[in-house]
């Protein structure tokens, strides 16, 4: 049987459902579990079930917290008054009045009470939550009733045609601003970066929109003042008033003069005379080749009277360059907004014609709903009845706009009398106040996408502090350091990582400038990290000509990085490493299933790394997702369906005979389609020759 783990003091005090609580957690200290005594321990105390609010970051996160707290109740109703009475004692970190039979009863008719409860446990997603209240309000909300959902793969697909969109309104209407943007990026930037700028677009529309929304309100300053741009004077009129001043004949001269000097005045003679006469044209002059301010125009072996003369334009040059650099990056700004602005009404036109929201309206659209819209207080009235605890898990993901829904759903918990009874319960004393519960980790933080802001974590904390205590309710904030699944030397890793006062402020804040090193449960075992040196593509032999010419050299760093990874995992095995089994609490040597490869996207690398696993000879699950149109197989299947569509497409048949839907070899699919010029359609020859 396996070993029970007691919750530790701090995880009682943060599941006591009398106080508020906030908690930072390292990572594997518990803060599921946590999270899930203090939902069993509102229940106990005779909490309807749907009263509770629990919000996580992911269905996945909510699906196994219900799990979990299922898994509780269920097991409790079925244990024995011993079993019980000591599982409860655990629970809540005492004996007093547990053994009561009115308590142990109570205690078994959770599940079945859970069970009943109508639309189920509140444990939810913050986006699901907030589409359930938009369905419940929509009027209010100004959204159409019955709006659809878009998943993520939707939205983006419903953006890239908003994308495809924008190119033709640029494309009709060259001269208004959305035009003259899109064919300004269109010449400054190569294909690639034009489209990574496009997707940047897409990505941070909000937030782009939002800027653009509060420099016409006179709330934000705009882009010239921001870059400190002069607002009259373009790059195109800075340039041009340059090359007006710069003394043409004077730069012929002075070049010719350069000519005399040593090798390298020279070579600056060079370059006067193949410069372009442009502002950029001279730049080669003055700057490297990446853009780096030359040391030295000139030796000392040039004329004094060029040397001098260089000297002085090139300072001259360099603060024309700033001032035209700061007008530049005004300008692309304004572009840049331009094509937001276009994208985010032709998006949002898109998903009005769906009639859709994607997950950021959703939460935008409940922000206004209970904080913004004149009905915001009736909407919170209703709501009052039906939300008395909130809890919220993986705290260091919720963004700016997610925590004004936690404080609108929570602040009139602690204005007032909360009007709740004060029944006595056996178990636990009287029904709680209304609560508040956060927990997280900062380091676990996905940091900015999605507009995660793991500061506000301990900014919440605070603020709750004297929003709650104020009310004369109870509040605390607590640690969970101890970690009980990793060892010392993993742990001590992870703190190293973050030992650094700029990553420690960009994570809790510059006011609290610490983070709280891991405490290791499992001090008797041994961990290790390894820092493998990085793999560098060296230059391959040269190829040989009948080589494919995508074929990606043995060399390259990614399939060093594979191959070594392959024989290193097989190496633990063949030599037995041992490894702690967690189910059995034992050392044991390892196996194949106990690697787990983390990669941060399936690319190249990844299948690389699948490829030299097999060749290695170890067992590999492979890739558990596929997508089926970049496959071979995918091809075929189209193939297929567009010959039976248009019988007449040859190549499409042709296409279809090679595959293994066929497998006509090269001479066969000749003799039908390629020896004699004068056949008949593919398919006509086929069912002529279909009895051979």
């Amino acid at each position: 049987m396996t070993a029970r783990i007691l919750p530790d003091p701090h995880q009682i005090a943060a599941a006591d459902p009398g106080q508020s609580v906030f908690v930072t957690a390292n990572a594997g200290s518990g803060k599921t579990s946590t999270l899930v005594d203090r939902v069993a321990r509102l229940l106990l105390r005779q909490v309807p079930p749907g009263e509770i609010l629990c919000v996580t970051y992911t269905r996945a996160a909510a699906a196994e917290m219900q799990a979990r707290l299922f898994e509780r109740l269920g097991d409790w109703a079925i244990m024995d008054d011993a079993a019980l009475t000591q599982s409860l004692a655990d629970l809540v970190g005492h004996n007093h009045g547990i053994s009561q039979p009115e308590a142990l009863s109570r205690a078994r008719k959770l599940f079945a009470k859970a069970l009943d409860t109508p639309g189920g446990l509140k444990i939810q997603t913050i986006h699901a939550f907030c589409e359930k209240l938009l369905r419940r309000f929509p009027l209010e909300a100004g959204v159409t009733p019955g709006f659809t959902v878009l998943e993520n793969e939707a939205a983006v697909a419903l953006s890239q045609g908003a994308r495809d969109e924008l190119a033709r309104r640029a494309l009709a209407s060259p001269d208004d601003p959305v035009g003259r943007a899109y064919s300004h990026f269109a010449v400054e930037l190569d294909w690639k970066s034009f489209q990574a700028l496009l997707g940047v677009i897409e990505t941070d529309r909000v937030k782009l929109t939002d800027y653009t929304a509060r420099v016409l309100a006179g709330t934000a300053a705009g882009p010239r003042v921001l870059a400190g741009a002069d607002p009259d004077r373009t790059v195109e009129i800075l340039e041009h008033d340059f090359m007006d001043w710069l003394d043409r004949d004077r730069w012929s001269a002075t070049a010719d003069a350069m000519a005399t000097g040593s090798t390298n005045d020279l070579k600056c003679a060079e370059r006067m005379h193949a410069a372009a006469w442009t502002f950029d044209g001279i730049a080669p002059v003055f700057l490297t080749g990446k853009r780096e301010v030359r040391a030295s125009v000139a030796t000392a072996k040039a004329p004094p009277e060029a040397r001098a003369w260089l000297a002085d334009l090139q300072l001259k040059y360099l603060s024309a360059l700033d001032v035209v650099r700061k007008a530049k990056v005004a300008e692309d700004t304004v572009h840049v907004l331009a094509l937001a602005e276009a994208h985010a009404r032709l998006y949002d036109q898109a998903k009005a014609a769906h009639g859709a929201l994607d997950f950021g309206d959703l939460v935008a659209r409940t922000v206004d709903l209970l904080t913004v819209h004149a009905t915001a207080a009736w909407v919170l009235y209703k709501l009052d009845g039906g939300i008395e605890h909130v809890l919220v898990d993986e705290a260091q993901d919720t963004a700016p706009q997610q925590w004004d829904i936690i404080r609108a759903l929570t602040d009139g918990f602690f204005s007032g009398d909360s009007g709740r009874p004060s029944n006595v319960i056996p178990i636990a004393g009287q029904i709680p106040a209304r609560t508040i519960f956060a927990v997280g980790d900062e380091k676990q933080s996905i940091y900015s996408f999605q507009g995660a802001r793991p500061e506000r974590l301990r900014q919440e904390s605070q603020r709750y502090d004297g929003l709650v205590t104020g009310s004369g309710a109870k509040f605390i904030a607590t640690e969970l350091a101890t970690s009980f699944r990793s060892t010392p030397e993993i742990l001590a890793f992870v703190d190293a990582v973050f030992d650094n006062p700029e990553r420690t402020a960009a994570l809790v804040g510059e006011q609290i400038a610490a983070i709280s090193p891991h405490v290791a449960k499992r001090e008797a075992d041994h961990g290790c990290v390894e820092l493998w040196p990085l793999f560098e593509d060296h230059k391959p032999p040269e190829p040989e000509v009948w080589d494919p010419v995508d074929q990606e050299p043995s060399t390259s760093g990614r399939k060093q990085l594979a191959a070594k990874l392959a024989a290193e995992i097989r190496r633990q095995v063949e030599t037995g490493v041992t490894v702690y089994d967690r189910n059995r609490r034992t050392l044991r040597p390892c196996d194949y299933g106990d690697f787990l490869i983390l990669v941060r996207r399936r690319d190249p690398t990844f299948e690389e790394i699948i490829r030299a696993l097999k060749s290695a000879g170890v067992p590999v699950a492979g890739a558990d997702r596929l997508k089926l149109s970049s496959h071979i197989v995918f091809d075929d299947l189209i193939a297929m369906a567009r010959f039976a569509l248009y019988p007449e497409d040859e190549l499409s048949l042709a296409g279809i005979l090679r595959s293994p839907f066929c497998d006509v070899d090269e001479d066969s699919l000749f003799e039908l389609a390629g020896r004699d010029p004068k056949r008949a359609n593919l398919w006509t020859v086929l069912r002529a020759r279909a009895d051979e």
